[in-house]
């Protein structure tokens, strides 16, 4: 499995395991189908965990090929690449070179925790530990 993938209210996560291109896919028809089913744009949240290797060419590929239709379907982006350190600020950065180039700036965003991406969205603490906990309980967030 590539990645484990759910809504909880508006929000939309993606926990990747090891990302494939034919994800992208899968994922827009997902987005695509809970924006018709809740009338309503999603935050789409996608979790990198602190031991997964980057995405290769070809899935960045995929990805940068995807992100304006995703937005096209979501109120924001957000992108947790979870770790310390120098490579994980790299995948940061590469995250958010891919939204760069996304013509959506402003609502594409780069976080080390899903925290941070709750809030950025707006959501307050009380709120933000509720998703947290059923995301946890759905195995939508990365074990501890």
């Amino acid at each position: 499995m590539s990645c484990k993938r759910g809504n909880i209210e508006e929000f939309y996560f993606v926990r990747w395991l090891e990302p494939e291109v034919s994800d992208a896919g899968a994922i827009l028809e997902d987005v695509r189908s809970l924006k018709t089913e809740r009338d309503d744009e999603l935050h789409y949240i996608a979790i990198v965990g602190a031991g997964l290797k980057p995405p290769s060419d070809e899935v960045r590929a995929s990805m940068k090929k995807n992100i304006d239709e995703l937005l096209s379907h979501c109120r924001s982006v957000h992108l947790v690449i979870e770790g310390k350190g120098f490579r994980r600020a790299m995948a940061r950065s590469i995250g958010t070179s891919i939204f760069l180039l996304s013509k959506n700036r402003g609502r594409t965003f780069a976080h080390d925790t899903v925290a941070a991406a709750l809030a950025e969205a707006g959501v307050d603490d009380a709120r933000g530990q509720r998703i947290l906990t059923e995301a946890a309980t759905r195995d939508l967030l990365t074990p501890a």
